[in-house]
């Protein structure tokens, strides 16, 4: 079996010099190399990864919609990302170039291209109204500080932004709609710029600017004939083709990071192999590649083919994270867990967001269970992926949803964990469908375990862990309606001593921590407010955020807070619970709603730590019981 595997890999090996040929790579556009599958003709590269290299001047620009375009800074190809320089200033203005031409950057939702969470961005000249925005536009915003560097703005530029009557704002890009578009606006903000990976705590001076925009990984080759293929496939086009390609065959899959068919048989350690050859290899040409081939495959034959996973997809955090939970949870086969999915099946899907997709298996013993899969490609899905293992392999509580295992064989992480049948709080609250209403005390109930839950992630691990995004369609409920919280992707693990971590805010609008949002400080007072604003929505069974509520009452949180100040917050109580038996105890509500607006205080000082607050839910579902 060993042999046989080795052949398989050889002869994959053996196929890389035709696959560096058949790609047609576009040439150098001046100093910059373009990658598979970035095209700057219709005869090089994938169409559909278009860039434009003006002829006149060697530069390389990245085409938006609207006819903007914006020059190519540099290319990362292993992570599929490149970086483009925002639109100049117009002389002697705080409006960028692109304001008046196509209202900001807009990318094409059909092409593979998307900004990155990378990306902090900063909006100036902007419209007075938008200080009651989601966005950061307070004095303590980032954008004063980039404001503040001379040598970052032009100083005619950077004296019109400061001189202006309206706020400049800051937000974090990577989210719908902002993957896609930075919008600009005679009534909203005219100019924008970007700095990648801030870091706060250093001086402008040291941040790097620019957008970065990263690809999806490329389909099948492009083909004319049969020739243009490698033996593994075939040159078709399908009905979903624009263009022929190159089609695996029948026990061949495709393998974006290789552009390759693979066999079934390859498994992850040489697929990993054979990814580094390719990146390699475009670097020495088909010549060396031979040599190269060789030595890796006498490494892996003498060292048992150990090679570090995703080493180019993780960074130190996330690599003792994953060494950790390595060793606690069981290693499933990519061939095990296609097949429990039905290789990925649309009817499986429970639920996709920017984290990626979970989908439904039943693994071959029958057990039911549910798989999240990362993004393909995406950096930040894998980091969360990979962050989410670590982090639940370290943990045991009753009301925590339960790691089974992970995966290492796929083209992307995966994780697979306890099937939670019941669905999220948010659907039993506002999408109940032919589920019946929770009542007062299943309310109390679910607040209560989801407290005990998070007091034990900050006070009972043997490191402090902040979940950072506590929201209704996190908490899970099984047949009985007992909690699991879920989704530790942008978790962290906190120094024990630490008054705070300082981090870029993430979260869910609604939700987030308002001072964590303007500091940039993380701490378990942020999770208290957002488990307040979890409270609020048990407490009158309406949505975080609404439009269809009056402009000032969008927020929930803002909304509940007012009609306390005006003494009405029994009147947003849920009808449902004021109806029907007419048991509800007016009692415990009160001391729920006193609790909710404890964990909404303003200043993170004022609020309960989670092991009061479960101590006093504790106390409000006696007297439930006992009412």
């Amino acid at each position: 079996m060993q042999a046989r595997r080795v052949n398989i890999f050889i002869l994959a090996c053996l196929n890389f010099p035709f696959l560096l040929s058949s790609q047609k790579i576009c040439p150098k556009c001046g100093n910059i190399e373009i990658p598979y599958p970035l095209s700057t003709d219709p005869n090089c590269g994938d169409p559909d990864y278009a860039l434009a290299c003006d002829p006149s001047n060697k530069n390389l620009y990245f085409p938006a919609l609207n006819g903007s375009s914006y020059l190519v800074v540099n290319i990362q190809a292993p992570l599929r990302r490149l970086v483009v320089q925002p639109a100049p200033w117009l002389p002697g203005t705080c409006t960028t170039q692109d304001m008046p031409k196509s209202e900001g950057i807009y990318l094409n939702q059909s092409l593979p291209f998307n900004m990155t969470s990378s990306n902090t961005i900063f909006l100036f000249n902007c419209s007075p109204r938008l200080l009651i925005s989601p966005l950061n536009c307070s004095a303590s915003s980032l954008c004063h500080k980039y404001l503040g560097g001379l040598a970052r703005v032009d100083p005619k530029e950077q004296a019109v932004c400061l001189s202006g009557p309206g706020p400049c704002c800051t937000f974090l890009a990577g989210g719908l709609p902002s993957s896609y578009r930075i919008r600009l606006h005679a009534s909203g903000c005219r100019a924008f710029r970007s700095v990648l990976h801030i870091d706060p705590e250093k001086p402008p001076s040291q941040w790097t600017e620019g957008l970065e925009i990263q690809w999806a990984p490329p389909p099948q080759l492009i083909c004319q004939t049969q020739s243009d293929c490698p033996q593994s496939s075939a040159c078709i086009r399908e009905p979903s083709d624009t263009y022929k390609r190159c089609h695996c065959n029948k026990g061949y899959y495709w393998d974006a990071s290789s552009y390759n068919c693979l066999h079934n048989d390859v498994t992850h350690h040489q697929r990993r192999t054979l990814h580094r050859i390719f990146a390699l290899s475009t670097v020495i040409g088909v010549l060396g590649f031979f040599a190269l081939a060789i030595v890796v495959i006498l490494i892996k034959i003498c060292h048992g083919g150990e090679f570090f996973v995703w080493s180019n997809n993780s960074g130190k955090e996330q690599e003792d994270l994953w060494k950790t939970g390595a060793t606690s949870a069981k290693m499933f086969t990519w061939k095990e867990l296609r097949k429990a999915t039905n290789t990925f099946s649309k009817d499986r899907l429970l639920g996709s967001g920017g984290f990626g997709e979970v989908y439904k298996g039943i693994l071959k013993d029958g057990t039911t269970v549910a798989v999240k899969s990362a993004k393909v490609g995406n950096l930040k899905s894998t980091q969360q992926i990979l962050n989410e293992v670590g982090i639940l392999s370290l943990v045991n509580h009753k009301n925590l949803v339960r790691l089974l295992g992970c995966c290492v064989e796929a083209p992307q992480p995966l994780m697979v964990y306890d099937y939670i049948p019941n669905g999220t709080l948010f659907e039993h609250l506002h999408t109940r469908g032919d589920r019946k209403a929770l009542n007062w005390k299943m309310r109390v109930k679910v607040a209560l375990q989801t407290a005990e839950a998070l007091s034990y992630l900050h006070s009972s691990t043997q490191v402090p862990i902040y979940h950072r995004d506590v929201k209704s369609s996190n908490i899970l409920l099984d047949e009985e309606l007992n909690v699991k919280v879920s989704d530790f992707g942008l978790s962290r693990l906190v120094q024990p001593g630490l008054s705070h971590v300082s981090t870029c805010a993430q979260g869910t609008l609604g939700y987030l921590d308002p001072e964590y949002y303007r500091k940039y400080q993380l701490t378990d007072k942020s999770d208290v407010y957002s488990f307040g604003v979890v409270l609020l929505e048990l407490l009158t069974g309406k949505k975080v955020i609404d439009f269809s509520r009056n402009e000032d009452d969008v927020s929930l949180a803002e909304y509940v807070k007012r009609r306390a100040r005006d003494g009405e917050m029994m009147a947003t109580i849920d009808e449902s619970l004021v109806g029907g038996d007419g048991k509800l105890d007016l009692k415990s509500v009160e001391l729920f709603a006193e609790l909710a607006l404890d964990c909404l205080r303003e200043r993170k000082e004022e609020r309960r730590g989670m092991t009061e607050v479960a101590e006093v839910l504790q106390d409000i579902s006696r007297t439930v019981e006992n009412g």
